[in-house]
């Protein structure tokens, strides 16, 4: 379903495969392939990044790939930008960052009436540490658009 190399474009049948998936395999989605593409997916509005709200709780938005996370805006009907962030950025500055203002982390949301899994910071930065010591070292040499700090 899901390819297992870092692909530019996904096809529909992919993204829809993948809108379905259960909020378990949507959260393993998310720590495997960004694992190997080095980068996150966000939502940026008008107004810094979107956030989701659930009894008082935030909670940062993040996906796996530009495509699912365009789907999300449009089925959501937000207004709103994806924009990738370098992996290794994102563990170093804005996981510290999120645990700190005491943001969660949604793991590749569908729509806001679907049961979505919601990691901390500590959870994720945990959860990305073993999968990259457990990739082979050539998936560990696999981009999608970013800049890796040398």
């Amino acid at each position: 379903m899901f390819p297992n190399t870092i692909s530019e474009k996904l096809s529909d049948t992919v993204i829809d495969q993948a809108m379905k998936l259960s909020a378990e395999e949507r959260q393993m989605l998310v720590i495997s392939y960004v694992s190997k593409a080095k980068a996150v997916w966000l939502v940026q509005g008008s107004e810094g990044f979107v956030m989701l709200e659930d009894d008082g709780a935030v909670r940062l938005p993040i996906f796996p790939h530009r495509d699912l996370a365009n789907a999300f805006v449009t089925s959501n009907g937000l207004d709103g930008m994806c924009v990738s962030t370098p992996l290794n950025e994102f563990v170093s500055t804005w996981l510290p960052g999120l645990e700190t203002n005491g943001v969660e982390l949604v793991m590749f949301p569908t729509q806001s009436d679907v049961e979505n899994l919601v990691m901390t910071a500590p959870e994720l930065s945990e959860e990305l540490g073993s999968e990259l010591n457990d990739q082979p070292s050539e998936d560990k040499t696999s981009k999608l658009g970013d800049d890796e700090s040398k």
